[in-house]
Formats: C-alpha cells, structure tokens, sequence
C-alpha cells in the first residue's frame, strides 16, 4: 500500500491528491478524496514540520489509516512498540484509548495523544482494577494473565498481558497448571479449548461471580451469519482459494466454522502469505468492517466479502478532522491536554511489569 511517505518529497495538495486515487480503495469515492484531500494535505505537511509521529490502527477507516506510514500501521501492541522506536517528542495514536495508553505505558518520556479520549472499548470499559481483585481473592496464588485490551488500572493488577497473536504462547510459559484470564469472555472460552489437557482457565463468571466483557463487535457475529455468509458469497469449507477468516474474539461456535481464526495481524499474514502464492480469491473477515477496506487496497487481486455493518463506534470517533487541530495545537504551541494520555508513575510502573513481562516470553 502507498503510504504518505510516498509524497512527503513533494507535498502539496495535488500531490496528496494524486497519492489518494493511486492507492485505487474501492471504499473511498472521488467525491470523499476531493472533499478531504485539503486536510489530508494539512496533516501531513504539519506532520513532517514538527517531525510528529502519526500510529495508525487497523480498523481505522482508509483516509485516517493512510495518514500514517507502513512502519506506523499496525494492531496495538505493534504500534505501541513502534512508538519505542521513535526519537519525535509526539506520537499521535489513531485507535482507542487504551492502545494509547499502552504506547504511555512503553514511552513515559514521550508526548502521547489521542483525538478522543473518550474513544474507549466494551472490553476495556466493562472491566477495571477491581474486578481483578476480586478475582485473585477467589483464586490466591493463581498467575492472571490480562489482554491487552485494557486499561492501565486493570494491568496494573496483573502477572502477564497477552495480545491475541501470543496468547496460547504466553499462557503456557506461566507456571502452574491453572490461569486466570480476563477480560474478554469468548477469548477465554476459545482458549480454555485449545488448551483442553494442557492448562486450566479460569475466567470471569466460570463458577465465580466476577464480572467479565466482549468485544461489541465481534460478539455480532454468530454461527448463523457465518453459514449463510458462506452460502452467500460462496465460500466454501476446504477450498484453498476461499477463506473464512474470525478473530479470537468471536464465539466458539464461530470460531470452530472458521477456515483460519487468529489475531488481526495473523489474519493480515495470512492474506498475504496466499496472494503470494496465487492461491486466494476471495475473502470474508469476521471483524470490524474497516480491517477489510484497509485490506482491499493491500490486497487488490482478492475479492472480499463485507460486512460494513458491523463497526466500531469508538474506532469510529477518531477522524480527520479530530487530527487536525492536535497537529494545529503543536504547531501554534497551544495547550495539549485535551488530547494528552497522562498515568501517575506508580501505575505506569505497575502497569508495565505485565507488559514487559509478555514481551520477555514472546521472543
């Protein structure tokens, strides 16, 4: 995919333009890249003054995401430790507010902001530093393992975080035959079953009263939705060439009708891995809808089913037009509270032993 690396030698508005209808996304249309090509323009030409660095996730919609170079495009954890990479005093982070701050958590010494702060997560929202607690009062001596999809608060309280590439990877490097997992409700099911025999998992609302969350998005994707998808867009179980692809976070019974389930960026190399080899036609991605409109312009040769229906409304809160005046206010020095992520040092200490700990295990 083009990024705006490509324009930063000449950077004018037709230039950006010209860069916007190369990239040929069949979701963007001439009218919504010339309505926004001026702000596009401006973001990037006060990105490279102040040598700002723009962290794209995902799932954000195709003219955000391409505000951001292929180094800086990524799921949460990638772009978090991206942001470690960096020498620029500011990090503009294009997700949620918990993926920011865990940029914070990494970087302390760096400027981290968010064009909405109240950009949250189901997962995250549903599940604080509390509920932990009551958790390891239930289970004493038990390792909890969080996902990443958290706030500080709730990792702070935590042995271990995983992301959804390394979970199973993570879970059998801690010690003892039992684990606690939480937030997210259908991750533990899914795991407590590929880890049948191997480790046991404990998780919120399994034979205790604590309280856990799902994804609001991929919990709309049920068995049903995915069979008549298939029979939809006709494909089929056990073709090579036609896929159906879940996140971790869906139900079980969705995940055991998946031809490959896996974390956003396993589900993006695998794309990658088939086009490569000529073997991949056509695609559905259980997750939410703009995950697939980034990948139809990375992989224009396969021909994907949507669901656009099935959006994140906090992703969704992150939009040009919320950049823009981040970039304005660093530009005319004005006051960046609004936008900053701000943690005490306790909890961004406390905070980054789990963290650490998971990339200790992961490498």
């Amino acid at each position: 995919m083009e990024s705006s690396s490509s324009i930063l030698k000449e950077l004018t508005l037709e230039s950006v333009k010209a860069d916007i209808y190369s990239r040929n996304n069949p979701t963007l249309t001439p009218i919504d890249i010339e309505f926004y090509a001026t702000t596009v323009h401006r973001i990037l030409e006060l990105k490279k003054k102040h040598n700002a660095v723009i962290l794209g996730h995902n799932y954000m919609e195709p003219l955000v995401f391409g505000l951001s170079e292929q180094g800086e495009q990524g799921d949460s954890l990638g772009l978090s430790m991206s942001a470690v990479q960096t020498d620029s005093e500011f990090i503009i982070f294009n997700g949620v507010r918990f993926m920011a701050e865990t940029a914070k958590i990494l970087n302390p010494n760096k400027r981290v902001l968010i064009a909405d702060k109240t950009a949250g997560c189901s997962l995250a929202d549903d599940f604080r530093a509390e509920d932990v607690r009551i958790l390891k009062e239930q289970y004493p001596g038990v390792p909890v393992m969080i996902y990443i999809n958290s706030y500080a608060d709730a990792k702070a309280e935590c042995d271990v975080c995983c992301t959804s590439a390394n979970a199973e990877q993570i879970a059998m490097s801690m010690p003892g035959d039992e684990l606690i997992f939480v937030p997210d409700l259908y991750f533990a099911q899914n795991l407590e079953k590929v880890l049948e025999d191997k480790k046991k998992i404990l998780y919120p609302g399994k034979n205790n009263s604590a309280k856990g969350a799902v994804c609001e998005v991929h919990e709309k994707f049920s068995l049903e939705d995915i069979i008549s998808i298939r029979k939809s867009f006709k494909i089929n179980k056990e073709d090579p060439n036609r896929m159906m692809y879940v996140h971790w976070e869906c139900k079980p019974e969705v995940l055991q009708e998946a031809d490959y389930y896996g974390s956003t960026t396993q589900i993006r190399n695998d794309i990658a891995h088939r086009v490569a080899s000529g073997n991949l036609e056509k695609a559905f991605i259980a997750s939410e809808c703009e995950l697939t409109s980034n990948l139809m312009e990375e992989f224009p040769s396969v021909e994907f089913a949507t669901a656009c229906s099935v959006r994140c409304n906090h992703m969704a809160k992150i939009s040009l037009n919320k950049i823009q005046p981040i970039l304005e206010a660093i530009d005319s020095g004005d006051d960046l509270s609004q936008w900053e992520v701000k943690l005490s040092e306790e909890t961004i200490k406390r905070a980054s032993n789990p963290i650490e700990r998971m990339l200790s295990l992961s490498f």
